[in-house]
């Protein structure tokens, strides 16, 4: 969500040179772009006080006329004093976390519903121009699309990636295997589940084979971060929930159905592409938090496993076969 800010940089100020200080994790997406001229700085998150002086000497001697803050917890606002800047620009009061204002000069002036807005407030605070719709350009590597090509089915894809971060953002293995047949049997696509090497994960995987009755290729555990991008290149459509391969298909320009009930989609969902998304937050709000979500600020996240059974099959469906159909 934060490359849409990266790539206007790059575009509205083509001297200036770019530091990106990420996660190892996340590396992979990305590190094509150090052929764009991007310095990358790759570090796991501090968590000890060592890890704070190993980061300080990576930092040291680098000078920044303005340092974006994009991230409030509490380890990364601790590392905020570790960079030189003249500017430090972070969050405003009700976005940032864990005093994250202590750690930053200046602050972006409001609050935009969705993630992808909220990072272009930085770009504007440095006096980029937004335009009309965000740029991804996302790399995939030629070795990655090669490895897709020769492991995924012919023809239109339904990729499905049933887990999230958090067992409390998932939906139920058979609500998927329903949605997933009737999909295959409607609109002829082949049927893709991907996902990690976690154990819930590959539960998740057997339980969906087990109830779908359909022929499926099953890459649950089995790709890169790479190779993941390179998949999701080749879907007609995602299905999955709160989680980043939705960001990524996005980002790729691909069609996502994305379900949500812990989060509101307008905050975290697939920008561009609510009008897929089924968003049961409310209800979930209403019935299981027992609060009126009109009075709820965006960042309530309901933190039960009951929240996504409200999500059902049916409407899945519907908002599935209105995705294939505007991909044809």
């Amino acid at each position: 969500m934060a490359l849409p800010l990266v790539r206007a940089l790059q575009a509205q100020l083509p001297r200036t040179r770019i530091t990106w200080v990420i996660g190892r994790g996340a590396y992979p997406l990305v590190a094509g772009l150090a052929a764009e001229g991007i310095d990358f700085v790759v570090v796991d998150k501090p968590s000890t006080p060592l890890s704070y002086v190993r980061f300080g000497c990576l930092m040291a001697g680098r000078k920044f006329d303005a340092v974006l803050c994009l991230q409030a917890n509490w380890r990364v606002n601790c590392m905020y004093p570790l960079i030189q800047g003249k500017r430090k620009i972070g969050f405003s009061a009700d976005r940032a976390r864990d005093f994250h204002r202590w750690f930053v000069s200046e602050s972006v002036p409001s609050k935009p519903t969705h993630n992808v807005d909220a990072f272009w407030q930085f770009g504007e605070a440095v006096g980029l121009v937004r335009p009309a719709s965000p740029t991804w350009g996302l790399p995939i590597q030629v070795e990655a699309a090669a490895w897709a090509e020769a492991n995924l089915p012919t023809g239109p894809l339904l990729i499905v990636a049933p887990c999230a971060s958090k067992p409390e953002r998932d939906w139920l293995p058979d609500r998927y295997a329903t949605v997933m047949r009737t999909a295959a049997e409607k609109h002829g696509v082949a049927l893709v589940l991907l996902g990690g090497k976690s154990k819930r994960e590959q539960a998740m995987a057997r339980a969906i084979q087990g109830q779908v009755g359909k022929p499926l290729c099953d890459l649950t555990g089995q790709t890169t971060l790479a190779q993941m991008v390179a998949v999701l290149a080749r879907a007609r459509v995602l299905l999955a929930p709160d989680t980043g391969a939705v960001h990524i298909a996005n980002a790729l320009g691909r069609r996502v159905v994305g379900l949500y009930a812990v989060a509101r989609s307008r905050r975290t969902g697939p920008y561009g592409q609510l009008q897929f998304c089924v968003d049961r937050y409310d209800e979930a709000v209403r019935e299981v938090l027992r609060r009126d979500p009109k009075e709820c600020p965006d960042d309530v996240r309901v933190h039960r496993l009951a929240a996504m059974r409200l999500i059902q099959a049916d409407e899945v469906t519907a908002q599935l076969d209105r995705a294939l159909e505007t991909m044809r």
